[in-house]
């Protein structure tokens, strides 16, 4: 199995990490062998990992290929895939789509469970949906229609289209200038990049995991130090440099966060949706008394911010670990709007929802823009990049490789900037 939250020791490395439960491993670890594997593997499925590198320093996106190279290596019958192509370009999904079929074809079985109908109507024989616990119905793929499939998943036909009026952007809110920033391995992976945010816009970032994203939005929202080069913001129509100002003065500049990570860098999994929802605001002075928190005040804002944003949860004192992906992401949401942010730095908002979801933070992302918030989406997801940004930047190999209007880019060119660096 690939399950959809990787599991999978921090501190040990890519190699390490792929052959801990290896059958007839042996007293020492065939890391060789293994590492001949990964290497087949990167070859033929164009899986890219680094084998040596320790679990914490990749992403999300790049923790979902290790989980994946495991399951390859240990060549089971049945494979059963938990939304894995969240985290795959274009070109690498449909090679995993190709492997699937090939999988299937040699007598072989796959269960790909995935929330976009365009996927299971792509890559698979029969789909079956489920609600609530429960199957509703199960259809050939040569049968089945995306209402179909939406009216059983849904119980109701639901409305993907996603309206976004036109803003008059302009004013610069985010400047980053010649900007270098090392990985967790010391190694340079943002090479001297430069762009603006303009208030009222989504700057889609496109690229494929590893490329150097990671390392840019902790650089941006002052989880990691920047080696060279200058960051700046919009502060009553004046550019502040803040590159070396930590998070919470960076909060205080306007800046909000929806982390890729939202279990590990979003909430505290144990504390309760209120003590989620207060996570920075616990010195406001309406929540703050001389020494006790006024836990009755904070109550009814919290209230007010479950009914707002629809999280839905049995109460307020359930731990936030509890929530689904979909609820836990809109505690997030509705934690960085409270702070009517200026700017918005969203990695992968929607990695691993539901439909539903999905369109909910899209929608909610459109909004704020519409209200002349800028926003800086990082999405491998190149349908939601053409769907929700104004331009899209490229990056590839820690460079920019182009910044495109939405009008004159397309899947084909920005997916071979992507991978190859050029469109040639």
């Amino acid at each position: 199995m690939v399950p959809q939250t990787p599991k999978l020791a921090s501190s040990l490395s890519v190699i390490e990490n792929i052959v801990i439960g290896l059958k007839n491993s042996g007293i020492i670890m065939p890391i060789r062998k293994i590492r001949k594997k990964v290497v087949e593997i990167h070859k033929k499925y164009n899986i890219i990992i680094n084998p040596d590198a320790k679990i914490y320093q990749l992403s999300a996106a790049e923790q979902k290929r290790v989980e994946i190279i495991k399951a390859l290596i240990r060549g089971a019958k049945i494979l059963i895939f938990d939304e894995p192509t969240t985290t795959l370009s274009p070109p690498e999904k449909q090679e995993l789509f190709r492997f699937m079929r090939r999988f299937a074809e040699e007598g072989n079985s796959v269960v790909f469970i995935t929330h976009k109908i365009s996927e299971a109507l792509e890559v698979s024989d029969r789909i079956t949906v489920m609600r609530k616990g429960k199957v509703i119905g199960t259809v050939s793929t040569k049968d089945a229609t995306p209402s179909l499939l939406t009216r059983w998943m849904f119980g109701t036909n639901l409305n993907l289209e996603i309206s976004s009026n036109k803003v008059n952007s302009g004013k610069i809110l985010l400047k980053v200038v010649d900007l270098w920033v090392r990985n967790d391995a010391k190694e340079i992976v943002v090479k001297g990049i430069s762009f603006d945010l303009l208030s009222g816009e989504i700057l889609g970032v496109a690229g494929v995991a590893g490329n150097g994203q990671k390392e840019l939005v902790e650089a941006l929202v002052g989880l990691r130090p920047v080696a060279r080069g200058k960051i700046f913001v919009d502060s009553e129509n004046n550019l502040v440099e803040i590159t070396r100002l930590p998070p919470k003065i960076r909060i205080k500049y306007g800046i909000s966060f929806i982390p890729d990570d939202r279990i590990r860098y979003g909430i505290v999994p144990d504390m309760s949706i209120m003590e989620n929802l207060l996570l920075g605001f616990h010195n406001k002075k309406e929540f703050a008394g001389a020494f006790l928190l006024k836990w009755a005040e904070i109550k009814k804002w919290a209230e007010k911010l479950v009914e707002k944003y629809r999280i839905v949860t049995p109460d307020l004192n359930t731990p936030a670990k509890y929530l689904s992906g979909g609820n836990i992401q809109r505690l997030i949401l509705a934690r960085e709007m409270a702070r009517n942010p200026k700017i918005i730095i969203a990695a992968y908002p929607t990695l691993g929802l539901d439909a539903f979801s999905t369109q909910y933070i899209r929608n909610a992302l459109v909004k704020l823009k519409e209200k002349g918030v800028g926003i800086l989406l990082i999405s491998e997801d190149l349908d939601e990049l053409f769907e929700l940004s104004d331009r899209i930047m490229v990056m590839a190999d820690g460079r920019i490789k182009g910044i495109l209007p939405k009008e004159k880019a397309s899947i084909e060119i920005v997916g071979k900037l992507m991978t190859k660096g050029d469109v040639k």
